[in-house]
């Protein structure tokens, strides 16, 4: 073999190695789609942030060791969160989890309330917020109200295209955002006209 055709192919086992290279650390088609669909959220003033959560779904070996010891299993997902426009005093706080077995209430979610008078909230409330759920994208793992924000927590889906998922989003966030804000409102002005009324009870 010539010294001309061993220098070519150490030239082209190079070339390959460095190509192959730089190919492996450059993002997928999907993560390059998640990242686009990301950046136009802002754009619609909604963040995007890695984040840890209960993992309800866990099963009861990771939830307690070998030697009787409970833990707290997490997992890792991503939050798309709208912040409200101003403070309310008293948007409703909770957090549900989706839940891939029906709890023995035969519910799909599991809700944890934070202060205790969310849990006064009106029926007509949880039915509009049931509604509001089936107009988020799917692989939503929990929804989350906070005196600052509102939280769809789970994972993107690409396999529509990326305007309808976030169409579903903003259409999911506003509402919740909104309800919540007519309930602060409402409690708002039950209290100034009545004292010590309020739209939990």
């Amino acid at each position: 073999m010539s010294k001309e055709i061993i220098a070519y192919i150490l030239i082209s086992m190079v070339f390959l190695g460095v190509f192959g290279g730089v190919v492996s650390i450059l993002p997928s088609r999907r993560a390059r789609a998640i990242g686009n669909l990301r950046i136009t959220a802002r754009k619609y003033g909604i963040e995007t942030s890695v984040v840890q959560i209960a993992d309800m779904n866990a099963s009861l070996s990771d939830r307690v060791t070998a030697g009787g010891i409970r833990r707290e299993p997490k997992i890792r997902c991503i939050a798309w969160s709208k912040r409200y426009s101003d403070e309310f005093s008293s948007v409703p706080e909770w957090i549900t989890y989706a839940l891939k077995q029906k709890d023995p209430s035969g519910s799909n979610w599991q809700l944890h309330t934070m202060p205790e008078k969310t849990n006064k909230l009106t029926d007509d409330y949880w039915q509009e917020v049931s509604r509001i759920k089936t107009c988020f994208p799917e692989r939503c793992i929990a929804l989350e109200c906070t005196r600052s924000e509102v939280r769809w927590l789970g994972y993107e889906s690409i396999s529509t295209t990326s305007d309808e998922f976030l169409q579903a989003m903003l259409k999911g966030l506003d509402e919740l955002t909104q309800l919540n804000i007519s309930i602060s409102n409402e409690k708002t002005t039950s209290n100034a006209t009545l004292g010590t009324s309020s739209v939990y009870d």
